[in-house]
């Protein structure tokens, strides 16, 4: 499966699975379509947890680990879906919020961006000035998901080392600004096609953190939308700060390929607790 971005489609609403999850069959999309029945008793299949909507795929009656993956800029609220079928797992429960803004496009966004001005930015050969800024809308959109975090870990009754929160593109940048600042509340993290923000209070926050964090960390070698140099810098910081990290380059662009998606089921089948949920 490969989900794929180019840079024309920035600015333009993206086709309703990517255009990258065509791969997987119609068939495939109608059992996770019957797999968001409400089950009794259970999680339910879409709801708002922490002021965010949701839907979930998997296990949802007793879960014993929970994903989190937020999606990237500009895509519909239910892109990333169709990954619950690919990551499945047995006591696993994948969660996908949908983000909170709505983008001139049609598509969601976690903030907002200013494309021409990124765009003038990288033309002008300044995109190190770009990630050394904070985004508008960072610090709203990391408390709906630390919100969103608090809740997830209550409703599936599992502690948070059982939680791994990750994203693509802009979700895997705000969940690593989420992570470096809270990381006792996840037992991961996942870094797909993501870039570095803030790179100042990133690294100060980097060097305070406990070692030992499990991160998977992907990207494409010809990344149009975020630099694979910008990627291998952060991949160079948290292999510095000690962290357990998982580093997955594939050749293409900005992506979620099929080598990655059986890197993290690896990974996250390696961490997974055994036994019940706690009650």
């Amino acid at each position: 499966m490969n989900v794929v971005f180019t840079a024309g489609n920035l600015g333009r609403r993206p086709s309703r699975a990517l255009l990258a999850l065509a791969t997987l069959t119609s068939a495939s999309c109608r059992r996770i379509a019957a797999s968001a029945a409400p089950d009794d008793a259970g999680i339910e299949a879409v709801g708002t947890w922490g002021g965010l909507r949701v839907r979930t795929v998997g296990e949802r009656k007793q879960p014993r680990q929970v994903v989190i993956l937020l999606h990237g800029w500009g895509a519909p609220g239910d892109d990333l879906v169709p990954l619950g079928e690919e990551l499945a797992a047995p006591g696993r429960l994948l969660v996908f919020p949908e983000a909170p803004l709505t983008t001139l496009g049609g598509g969601r966004a976690w903030w907002t961006l200013d494309l021409a001005r990124l765009q003038a930015a990288r033309a002008r050969g300044q995109e190190r000035e770009l990630r050394q800024e904070t985004p508008a809308g960072l610090a709203e959109a990391r408390a709906q998901v630390t919100a969103l975090l608090a809740e997830v870990t209550r409703r599936a009754r599992v502690p948070a080392t059982s939680v791994w929160l990750g994203g693509f593109s802009q979700g895997a940048m705000l969940s690593t600004d989420v992570v470096l600042r809270a990381p006792n509340s996840v037992g991961g993290l996942v870094i797909m096609s993501g870039s570095v923000i803030a790179e100042a209070e990133w690294e100060a926050r980097l060097k305070t953190m406990k070692p030992g964090l499990p991160i998977f960390m992907s990207h494409g070698r010809a990344d149009p939308v975020l630099p694979f140099s910008f990627a291998e810098l952060l991949r160079d910081r948290l292999q510095a700060a000690q962290q357990q990290l998982t580093w997955v380059p594939f050749e293409g662009g900005h992506g979620i390929p099929g080598v990655v998606l059986g890197r993290l089921a690896a990974l996250l089948a390696a961490h997974s607790p055994q036994g019940s949920a706690a009650n």
